[in-house]
């Protein structure tokens, strides 16, 4: 397996006490801190991205979103649709 080339760092200062705490965790995973670090800021940059960029809808709400896409589009919706983009 090809190793990532790691060109990048990311300081972050702490209390005496943080840093403490932050290493009995990564001990208690048996890992380095910076793995165990890297590891959990990974998980939630995931999750922020997830949270914020995908939609997710019960199968209810999903069936009637795929009805309403199936439906013709309103005139009013067709008429601006033709209209030149302003950027045109």
């Amino acid at each position: 397996m090809a190793t990532a080339v790691k060109e990048s760092r990311l300081d972050m200062r702490l209390t005496s006490e943080q840093r403490r705490e932050i290493e009995r965790a990564a001990s208690l995973r048996g890992k380095s801190l910076t793995q165990w670090a890297l590891d959990y800021l990974l998980e939630a940059a995931r999750y922020d991205i997830e949270r914020e960029t995908v939609t997710q809808l019960s199968s209810d709400a999903f069936e009637a979103f795929a009805a309403a896409v199936d439906q013709p589009m309103p005139r009013a919706a067709q008429a601006l649709a033709a209209e030149k983009a302003v950027w045109e």
